[in-house]
């Protein structure tokens, strides 16, 4: 069977497309990915798909920014679905599966406009996004993370599935050794997606003087995205912490390994990696998400136990009561696993097979 998977334009689209992708692969299943122009997808790709069999293409990504870039986004718009279609003319696929964002919208008009091919949608958020609203509509089936998602696809046929990770992402033992931490101090990890946070890296930056009383007993693994790595590194060093900074991680499984606390955007992905792991988290939502997306997210999580929502000037002050009370990090550990969804791309590989039969 030959599968089509759009999935580009951030790491929370991509990387559950990878997943789903890996489970296709191991059931003798041929996959093409459909990503983005931008530089997140390539990076990661380059990282994650060499000898496994997967090949992809670009697209070009298309959002709309408002009624004033109508005229451009109709225009990439209808040179993003003929992409597509030219890639479904030569690939041939059974089922095309959108994951959301850029890519998913044109990839499942074109597999429509065409030769009828059987279509997807997977949504990881609590609020699905315009791209996967449109698709919707048209789709054949629709997958979401979250049951409080299904409400907005109507009477459309919906599972929920999860979202899924990939197979890399489990717990590594001397994932400390590896990171180059000490076991005996607590460890914070602090991220902002695949690309970064910007305000979260300066409200960190601001923090760090607030917690001088963890100086000697607390160690920080903080992801920045390209732009502000040289910037945060220094702040570390300027407030005497130890914290090893990356501008990108390839290897996530150790970081959330070594993690006893977590500060982070609420992207549907990262909230399931948090889950798998079992992770307390202080939730930073991006203001700008689509439909206010990632504040529903991380309300999920708070409902149950497993994070804190936290105003950036506020960080200092959660993350000093977090690492001075076990018991409540333990609790919110406890809570955050109970969210885990097994299997969830071994569900979506079942959907996808059932729709090409």
């Amino acid at each position: 069977m030959k599968i089509l998977i759009a999935c580009g334009g951030t790491g929370g689209h991509l990387f559950p497309g990878l997943a789903v992708a890996e489970t296709l692969l191991s059931r003798k299943h041929q996959v093409k990915l459909l990503v983005s122009e931008k530089s997140v997808d390539s990076a990661a790709l380059s990282a994650l798909t060499n000898g496994s069999g997967l090949s992809a293409t670009t697209v070009p990504a298309v959002g709309y920014t408002g009624s004033r870039g109508l005229m451009r986004f109709c225009v990439r718009l209808r040179r993003a679905v003929d992409d597509c279609a030219a890639v479904c003319r030569e690939f041939e696929p059974d089922v095309v599966l959108g994951m959301g964002g850029y890519t998913s919208a044109p990839a499942i008009w074109a597999a429509r406009r065409g030769r009828g091919v059987a279509t997807l949608i997977h949504e990881s958020n609590a609020v699905p996004g315009k791209a996967n609203r449109l698709a919707g509509k048209i789709a054949d089936h629709v997958a979401v993370g979250l049951a409080d998602c299904a409400r907005f696809f109507g009477r459309k046929p919906v599972t929920v599935t999860g979202t899924p990770i990939r197979s890399a992402l489990r717990k590594v033992s001397d994932a400390h050794d590896r990171l180059g931490l000490e076991r005996e101090r607590l460890t914070v990890l602090v991220m902002g997606g695949s690309q970064g946070a910007n305000a979260i890296n300066e409200s960190m930056a601001e923090a760090l003087p607030w917690l001088g009383d963890w100086r000697e007993r607390s160690q920080f693994v903080h992801l920045t995205g390209p732009r502000d790595e040289a910037t945060v590194r220094a702040a570390y060093r300027r407030n005497e912490f130890t914290g090893k900074v990356m501008g990108f991680c390839n290897e996530m499984e150790l970081a959330y390994s070594a993690a006893d606390l977590v500060v982070a955007r609420s992207g549907a992905a990262t909230l399931t990696e948090l889950a798998t792991f079992g992770l307390p988290a202080i939730l930073i939502p991006f203001p700008a998400a689509a439909g206010n997306h990632q504040l529903h997210n991380a309300r999920v999580f708070k409902r149950a136990g497993a994070a804190r929502i936290a105003e950036p000037s506020k960080l200092a002050g959660e993350i000093h009561g977090l690492l001075a009370n076990d018991a409540t990090r333990t609790r919110m550990a406890a809570a955050a696993r109970s969210l885990a969804v097994e299997n969830a791309s071994e569900r979506i590989a079942d959907l996808v097979e059932a729709h090409a039969n």
